[in-house]
């Protein structure tokens, strides 16, 4: 199928060559057509490597288990390799794929544009831009409150900071860091993880 292989393509810009990337491929392009994604779809497809490849997934947020301890952040999330179990795909992760399935590349920009465009933000032609600059100050890919209004003032919305959080957790490029407590102390603001697909 042409899609699976152009996503396979976009895959090895993204991850470098795995093995997995053939049977990745195959699970996201199913996931990208029907959500949520079960352990036993994923497990007709991935057979024995079922649990590597989730894991794969997993580790770039590409896929997200459903289930949390209690809250829907990422690092709330629980992965069990089980029967019964679901996933999910980040909205970002959505658009990308979208765009890998038509061009075999990752094209972050126009993906997040065209997220922001169906989500109906009217600040969608600079969200790019602002999302490169949040990049830019991340550290380990992740960044506190206050670079993150450093980095919409430089992206000529300072003036919608609060929002721009809440938006850029309603498409899937950020989540607050749950666990990260004590660094959130130190930094004396909260602190959000960058997906990694938009970090690289």
């Amino acid at each position: 199928m042409k899609a699976e292989k152009n996503i396979q393509k976009a895959l090895e810009a993204l991850l470098g060559e795995d093995p997995l990337l053939p049977l990745l491929a195959a699970v996201l392009e199913t996931g990208q057509r029907q959500e949520p994604l079960t352990y036993e779809d994923t497990q007709r497809m991935a057979g024995d490597e079922t649990a590597e490849v989730l894991l794969l997934a997993w580790d770039w947020k590409l896929l997200l288990p459903r289930r949390s301890i209690q809250c829907a952040e990422w690092d709330d999330r629980v992965i069990r390799f089980e029967a019964g179990e679901h996933y999910e795909m980040p909205n970002i992760v959505r658009y990308l794929l979208d765009q890998a399935a038509e061009t075999g590349a990752w094209e972050a920009d126009t993906a997040i544009r065209d997220l922001y465009a169906a989500m109906g933000e009217p600040a969608c032609e600079k969200m790019p831009d602002l999302v490169r600059k949040i990049v830019k100050s991340a550290a380990y890919r992740c960044i506190d409150a206050s670079a993150l209004h450093g980095a919409c003032a430089r992206a000529g919305l300072g003036d919608r900071t609060d929002s721009m959080i809440a938006v850029l957790k309603g498409g899937g490029l950020i989540s607050p860091r749950m666990r990260g407590a004590a660094l959130a102390r130190n930094r004396r603001s909260p602190v959000y993880d960058i997906h990694p697909v938009i970090t690289g």
